[in-house]
């Protein structure tokens, strides 16, 4: 058995080369699946894998102990030599951020500083209301559920001179017209006020940062450190800049063939989208090369609730696998790491609570997330929401026979196909990203509601958990 490196992890014994596991089939002869082989061919067979990637993270936690680990592929092409990734390299993890980015926030909740169901005008310090719907207060319930009625217009993100209230309120400043796109961030129509309908919005997480920020007076990126990464021991960081040391060296780069999702081309070389060299900071901020030095003297100016969106709430946390599951064990531990509580524990039960559910009856609700709401493909992808959490019932995929629950979220940026699921009923879990494709992932067929590359790696994973 070649294939099978045995190591010494957190006081047990993982194979961390290889899945290795028997299943008696009857009178069959002995199967065995290979889960670290399956995640190779993946990555390097381009007849095995629906899409070509450039990378993949893999981390399998079952009855809240890692049983698995793996990355293949690339973490950066440099001079004309790829660097192998490992679990440790970090990379934007999209909208998984806004699972961590919540994490956070509620443990303002959980003291009594913010109502979820209060009028989120009392903390953002300016009036929101949808004008369509002047009468009904917006409450941060239905923003983390995604039932807010606030929508994304063309864009959701400001650069740190810019006030992010101009998205909502006309005439407040010389560029507010272009920012408040003449009331494209708000639903219009009949039931879709405040808590009516499911439409998945980023600039939903511009709010949730505006409140955390007033609220507790921090700046968002340092005030998610505060409350979650730096009790857990995680040298992350939603300001990709502070990951600056040795040249950035444990930063992985984001990749496409073609110049973006517009504009494939599988037969270029990998091109750089996100955290390549040289990085930027934050939304329209400094440019650094690897090996030098951010300036950080730009933030001294900010303003703590003018710009919540500076550094993506919605999608900017670097973030490492292994990071990922510190995250993941201290959930399926009621919140606690290390003997300490971290999130408490009603605050874990609060984002699991469903808060949406699709009804066919009152169609309420664009299930296919941030799809087109003609895409046929991905309708079904999400049918329950929590606060933050995407809800999935295995069977209703067809990927069990019985009902399995997983709570977590997706992330899908920039050439990122990610996945954190969890099962708190067997303290089981899937955390695994891809990290740069090689075309259009839209074009191979899946069989669920999701890609058919996310689709591949989600039923490695399971089958991982499943001959442990």
């Amino acid at each position: 058995m070649k294939f099978l490196k045995i190591i010494a992890l957190s006081g047990f014994i993982l194979l961390s080369a290889g899945c290795g596991g028997e299943k008696n089939t009857g009178n069959a002869a002995v199967e065995r699946f290979d889960l670290k082989k399956e995640l190779h061919d993946l990555t390097f067979d381009k007849n095995k894998a629906p899409t070509e990637i450039a990378g993949l993270e893999m981390i399998l936690i079952k009855n809240g102990k890692i049983i698995f680990e793996d990355a293949e592929g690339m973490a950066r092409y440099v001079d004309g030599a790829n660097v192998p990734l490992t679990i440790n390299y970090k990379v934007r993890i999209a909208s998984i951020s806004k699972f961590m980015l919540t994490l956070a926030f509620m443990t303002l909740v959980e003291e009594g500083k913010v109502n979820l169901d209060a009028d989120i005008s009392d903390y953002l310090g300016f009036t929101l209301r949808n004008p369509n719907f002047p009468d009904r207060p917006i409450t941060a319930r239905q923003v983390l559920a995604h039932i807010s009625s606030i929508r994304d217009g063309s864009y959701y993100y400001m650069g740190i001179d810019q006030n992010f209230k101009d998205f909502f309120i006309p005439g407040t400043s010389e560029k507010s017209a272009d920012h408040y796109e003449n009331g494209a961030h708000f639903a219009n129509g009949e039931n879709q006020g405040p808590g009516d309908f499911f439409t998945y919005s980023n600039l939903n997480f511009g709010i949730i940062s505006g409140i955390a920020e007033n609220v507790s007076g921090t700046r968002m990126d340092l005030f998610v450190k505060e409350r979650l990464l730096d009790p857990l021991g995680l040298d992350a960081s939603f300001n990709v800049c502070t990951l600056y040391e040795n040249g950035f060296a444990k930063l992985a780069t984001l990749y496409r063939r073609g110049r973006d999702e517009t504009a494939w081309d599988p037969k270029s070389p990998w091109v750089e989208q996100v955290d390549g060299d040289p990085i930027r900071c934050y939304y329209d901020g400094p440019l650094v090369a690897r090996g030098d030095t951010p300036d950080f003297s730009e933030l001294d100016s900010y303003q703590i609730g003018k710009n919540p969106t500076l550094f993506s709430p919605q999608g900017g946390l670097r973030v490492s696998a292994s990071d990922l599951a510190v995250i993941m064990q201290m959930i399926l531990n009621g919140g606690k790491h290390n003997g300490k509580q971290i999130i408490p524990k009603s605050a874990l039960d609060k984002m699991m609570t469903p808060v949406w559910q699709y009804d066919d009856t009152l169609k309420n609700g664009h299930t296919g997330g941030e799809a087109a709401i003609d895409d046929d493909r991905a309708k079904g992808m999400m049918i329950t929401y929590g606060l933050s959490t995407h809800i999935i019932d295995l069977k209703d995929w067809g990927l069990t026979e019985k009902s399995r629950i997983l709570y977590g979220h997706l992330g899908s940026a920039y050439g990122l196909q990610g996945q954190f699921w969890f099962d708190p009923n067997t303290n089981d879990g899937i955390i695994a990203f891809v990290t740069g494709l090689g075309d259009d992932p839209t074009k191979a067929k899946a069989t669920i509601p999701l890609l058919a590359i996310e689709e591949a790696v989600l039923r490695l994973g399971l089958k991982g958990l499943e001959i442990h």
